[in-house]
């Protein structure tokens, strides 16, 4: 009986597998978020789909017992695992750099969703408010489910529409940062209690208590710790990332383990050890990409098919809820981060982009679905309600900020540049034909001193301001190039200096490819539209590998401005489904 338990345990795990991660190729093809192939493979293959027409097939398949609790430690893994990819995205270096900006609009960003939350848990009918008797509990999920965004959702937003490194892009990212960081602690709270039939005062303290003492533990002297452990394995070079990647499994299971032990879900063990890891600056960018590529094409697939495989979204979807949720959510969000925005001195465009980037839930919002489901805190109409509002405010995120921050062309436009707009820059700036510099600060300033004659004393400040992002925000986009850039108070109109290293200089690309060409770009301040422009016209500058061979065979500005002109003209001759290219690694 347990060879068979085991052969049905294999079976189902590679059909979950293989068909989510095939639906969510589709998906991607159409230009939807891996996720809803993913929940697309649950719905076919469970209640919904397969159950519904070949129950006998689904009842061997995904029966109850052995097979269905191997298939529940599997998910467990993976949404520690998940988490943890979502723990490293948060930089807390770059919480504190960006001050009290980024705060004002996380604190919006997380109170007046909440309060949206929990007027709406209060006002929907008790045959939608989970389990009877816990009305109030009920609301303040909903609070807090509203409040949270989607860290992993958000950074591929950006990613995608080329907004990652610049600084609408930054603040997006670190509230993003701060929202998660208070949503998940609040909710592994709440939810701990509940494992034991209810919450009790003396309880929930001594909770709240031992994740404060988990999190300051793992977020002081366990992050120092991690940290010379990254730095004796990053000495082994080609190893080093699978060797970080079984460390970071290890200690993500230890972490895990110690929450559930002190009576909080696990999943904020993941997420905490995540932060400790991505907090640290030897962590490489080449190691996280491998970390989440493996997460995300081994774990991910499975855990979220697995989401919907038990619920039958037909029966359980209620139009009206699932409109009434989504409409809270969106506008609580617009409201409280786009109205923070602007009180930070945003102009409204960019405001509000920055409430539909935040607006984004995916796949966060699902894991807590799911979780408050198993809990008993919601039913299945409020849990399809919510998975119904993750995908949709996801959606919605990157079409809203590309509409409103690529202004000047119509839906689905790229910004109104052309490649040769970067010969211009160039033209007007500076040329360095070969870097001397060994490392990026020092490639930096040397790019600076070339700018001197254009910008003359400002070249200081601006060397203070690069740097100091640079520490934020590695600017390496991968495929030999930088960027590095930063707004300077004083200059009046943007600058570039373009320097070539045929050896490369590490900018910690996420390729882990040094930089054979780095483009220093000076922008003035508020410029954030400007900003945007800019880094489009300097990346579709060198898209294609035969435009940055010709490039680093230059030896003059003449010809590296000729150069840039050319490779202009060939883009912009190419039809406008070629033509563009792809932003992600801005």
């Amino acid at each position: 009986m347990h060879g068979h338990d085991a052969l049905v345990f294999l079976l189902s795990l590679a059909l979950l597998l293989g068909v989510a991660r095939l639906l969510g190729e589709l998906a991607r093809a159409l230009g939807l978020p891996l996720v809803v192939g993913e929940l697309l493979t649950g719905i076919l293959l469970g209640a919904t789909g397969l159950q519904r027409f070949l129950p006998n097939v689904h009842a061997w398949l995904f029966p109850s017992g052995a097979p269905a609790e191997m298939l529940s430690g599997y998910t467990t893994v993976a949404v520690v695992l998940l988490l943890v990819v979502a723990g490293l995205e948060v930089d807390l270096g770059i919480v504190q750099r960006r001050g009290r900006s980024a705060v004002l609009v996380a604190a919006l960003g997380i109170v007046v969703p909440l309060i949206g939350g929990l007027a709406l848990g209060y006002l929907v009918p008790d045959s939608v408010a989970g389990a009877p008797g816990q009305r109030g509990l009920f609301a303040v999920f909903l609070g807090v489910a509203l409040s949270i965004s989607a860290l992993p959702v958000i950074a591929k937003t950006l990613l995608d529409l080329g907004l990652f490194k610049t600084d609408v892009g930054l603040l997006v990212m670190t509230v993003a940062m701060l929202d998660d960081l208070v949503g998940w602690i609040a909710f592994s709270i709440l939810l701990g209690p509940l494992r034991g039939g209810g919450v009790e005062l003396g309880v929930l303290a001594r909770t709240i208590l031992l994740a404060a003492g988990f999190a300051l533990v793992c977020l002081g002297p366990g992050r120092r710790v991690l940290d010379r452990l990254l730095g004796a394995i990053d000495e082994h070079g080609e190893l080093a990332p699978g060797r970080v990647l079984s460390l970071v499994a290890v200690v993500a299971m230890l972490g895990a383990a110690a929450t559930q032990a002190i009576g909080i879900h696990a999943v904020l063990g993941g997420f905490i050890v995540g932060v400790a890891f991505g907090d640290s600056p030897r962590l490489r960018e080449r190691t996280r990409h491998t970390i989440h590529q493996f997460v995300t094409n081994v774990f991910a697939p499975v855990f979220f098919a697995s989401v919907a495989l038990r619920v039958d979204f037909l029966e359980s979807f209620d139009p009206v809820l699932c409109l009434v949720v989504f409409l809270v959510a969106t506008a609580a969000k617009l409201v409280g981060c786009a109205g923070g925005a602007r009180l930070t001195g945003l102009p409204w465009r960019e405001s509000l982009a920055v409430g539909f980037g935040l607006n984004a839930r995916g796949a966060m919002e699902i894991i807590l679905a799911l979780l408050a489901r198993e809990a008993k805190l919601v039913n299945d109409s409020v849990f399809v309600a919510l998975v119904t509002m993750a995908v949709g405010t996801s959606l919605l995120a990157g079409p809203s900020m590309k509409r409103l921050l690529y202004s000047g062309g119509g839906a689905g436009a790229l910004p109104d540049v052309s490649a040769d707009d970067a010969a211009g820059l160039v033209r007007d700036g500076a040329f360095v034909s070969a870097l001397t510099s060994s490392t990026s600060a020092h490639a930096i300033e040397e790019l600076g001193r070339a700018l001197r004659p254009v910008i003359g004393d400002l070249v200081e400040p601006a060397l203070i301001s690069v740097l100091e992002r640079e520490l934020v925000a590695p600017t390496g986009l991968g495929d030999d190039v930088a960027i590095p850039h930063a707004q300077v108070e004083g200059l009046e109109k943007a600058v570039v200096a373009l320097g070539l290293a045929p050896g490369g200089i590490d900018f910690d690309a996420p390729d882990g490819r040094p930089a054979r060409i780095v483009f220093l770009l000076l922008l003035p301040p508020r410029a954030y539209e400007k900003e945007v422009r800019v880094l489009a016209a300097l990346s579709r500058s060198v898209f294609d590998e035969a435009a940055r061979e010709a490039l680093l065979a230059t030896t003059s500005l003449e010809e590296a401005v000729r150069c840039l002109d050319e490779h202009g003209r060939r883009i912009a001759a190419r039809p406008p489904s070629v033509r563009a290219p792809n932003l992600g690694d801005l």
